[in-house]
């Protein structure tokens, strides 16, 4: 562990120096910046108190050129250096966090390497969080990468379309509850297109899973849409087939409707509300079984500087009411983040693919964030 650990530092101080050496030669657009965070959490189960404390830092280096007026290359390399602790035990990293060389033209953008990759107008519930496990209760919207190759071509009417190869990624992505099968690649696309009032897109994504025994196919198909009628208006729907032998369930459906707007009271007030639906069954219509969430998020701006938000989940076959409360004061390149939260005590499953704060009790947390 402490070998791999030295391994790592040495790769990313040899890679921090080569890039720093090309903005010292002054190498057409060069650019690095960066963000450090450090927070602070105390928390409450069952009158078992709990502290959390940790440091973040994550450089960013970025390099352009260029080719002509409509094509660029563009290289993006970021590091996740952390380091957190219980006061009971510890857990560091230095790791890539993205390592991305693009090549865009007028119409058209590839991207290869260690990357982000999402879609869909849900905000809170998404049955599209695919590739991804962005926790919208984290200030800092943190997510592992996956390593892929993503082409997307833009067409002149605003409609797009998405093509990509992942390979490499065997932890769990998004709501994954079995990893990808070993040295097997995974494929899928996209088409969004513009509609009145709006635009609605439909996905593909197949890969070879691994349940540990057996290998099986797990086959994708979603659809989504957004619309402005007023009011902001969307649909995630998700249905997948698992193509196996083994008693898992043939099918996964998942279905999420929202909306927002904006009150315009004082300085506004914006409320967003989403509903999930969502059911696993041998049967493709079946609709026993379906587990439902709500969600409600409010957001009041103080002035210029201060936000207020409010984040309420409720699991409507546990009963169970999951609170979050956030105050954000920002600065030119500084943030001041405090948050409250509630949550059951039997309330991990439902933010058990998010790592960023615990999942039961009651507590507090705060966090300050530079930019530059």
């Amino acid at each position: 562990m402490l070998r791999l650990f030295i391994i790592q530092y040495r790769a990313i101080l040899l890679i921090s120096f080569i890039l720093i050496s090309a903005e010292d030669i002054k190498c057409q657009g060069f650019d690095f910046k960066g963000q450090l965070s450090s927070w602070g959490m105390g928390s409450n189960l069952q009158n078992d108190l709990n502290g959390y404390f940790g440091i973040r830092y994550i450089p960013q280096f970025n390099y352009s050129y260029q080719v002509d007026e409509h094509n660029l290359l563009n290289t993006e390399v970021l590091f996740n250096t952390y380091y957190s602790t219980d006061l009971n035990s510890h857990d560091y990293a230095f790791k890539f966090y993205r390592a991305i060389f693009r090549y865009t033209t007028a119409q058209t953008e590839t991207q290869i390497g260690l990357q982000k990759i999402n879609f869909g107008p849900a905000q809170l519930l998404r049955p599209l969080m695919w590739f991804d496990s962005v926790d919208p209760r984290d200030p800092l919207k943190l997510t592992d990468g996956v390593y892929a190759v993503r082409y997307k071509y833009n067409f002149i009417d605003n409609s797009n379309f998405w093509l990509w190869c992942l390979y490499g990624n065997r932890d769990t992505k998004g709501y994954e509850i079995y990893r990808t099968a070993d040295k097997t690649p995974e494929f899928g696309g996209r088409l969004q297109l513009p509609v009145p009032a709006g635009e609605i897109a439909a996905t593909f994504h197949t890969r070879k899973a691994d349940e540990g025994i057996f290998d099986y196919r797990e086959n994708r198909y979603a659809f989504d849409g957004r619309w402005d009628i007023g009011i902001g208006i969307w649909l995630e729907s998700v249905l997948q087939q698992n193509i196996s032998d083994s008693p898992i369930y043939k099918w996964n459906k998942m279905t999420a409707i929202g909306g927002d707007y904006t009150i315009p009271i004082e300085n506004g007030i914006y409320i967003l509300a989403e509903h999930m639906f969502s059911n696993a069954s041998n049967s493709t219509w079946n609709t026993n079984n379906n587990r439902q969430v709500s969600a409600l998020m409010m957001t009041y701006p103080i002035g210029v500087l201060d936000v207020l938000t409010l984040q309420e989940y409720y699991s409507w076959q546990d009963k169970n009411l999951y609170q979050f409360y956030q105050w954000q004061r920002t600065y030119d390149s500084f943030i001041i983040n405090a948050a409250l939260f509630h949550y059951p005590e039997n309330g991990a499953p439902l933010f058990s693919q998010f790592k960023t704060a615990p999942a039961s009790g009651y507590g507090v947390e705060l966090m300050l964030i530079y930019n530059y």
